[in-house]
């Protein structure tokens, strides 16, 4: 039976904490009237690596948050379109594997190229809105947003160094 020991969770409440840190900077910034917010998926793609479209202490202009806002919207429209399309590929590669008798491996290996061509659109419409970011800050905001998000690795760097690995074994064989 393992004993639960407030020493071994405190450095994972520490690192949730740290963590959590650029969350609740992103969430008050959320409230904001006029804080803009990113397409589903974000730059980074995967739900939860998305990174702030901007980073933390980098403060736009109104021109700035009016022109960011029509990036992301037309951004948001070009992926929805994107993702319709891959779900009806999909649709259809389901359809060509549950039919009756043989497979047509034509038809699933054009489908499949279909869905890589799709997935490489999406790939680029990812790098052109963050070029369309990347060009609307000015040199002094990209320096330093460098700045904060070289601090932010930095300090991910360190928590990872601090935690370590988790032990190996099995939890009844811990000390």
């Amino acid at each position: 039976m393992t004993i639960l020991r407030p020493v071994v969770f405190l450095p994972v409440i520490a690192a949730l904490g740290l963590m959590g840190t650029p969350l609740v900077a992103s969430a008050q910034a959320h409230h904001a009237s006029d804080w803009v917010q990113p397409p589903p998926g974000g730059p980074r793609g995967a739900p939860g690596r998305m990174m702030p479209p901007v980073p933390p202490g980098v403060t736009l202009t109104a021109a700035q948050k009016t022109k960011l806002k029509a990036i992301f919207e037309k951004a948001h429209q070009d992926e929805r379109a994107l993702r319709l399309e891959g779900r009806a590929i999909e649709d259809k590669i389901h359809d060509a594997l549950s039919a009756v008798g043989d497979l047509d491996r034509a038809t699933l290996t054009d489908l499949s190229g279909q869905e890589n061509a799709l997935k490489a659109k999406v790939s680029a419409l990812h790098l052109e809105t963050m070029e369309q970011l990347h060009d609307l800050l000015t040199p002094a905001q990209r320096q330093q947003g460098k700045e904060t998000m070289d601090k932010l690795k930095a300090l991910h760097e360190q928590m990872k160094a601090l935690m370590g690995h988790p032990p190996e074994g099995e939890p009844d064989d811990m000390p």
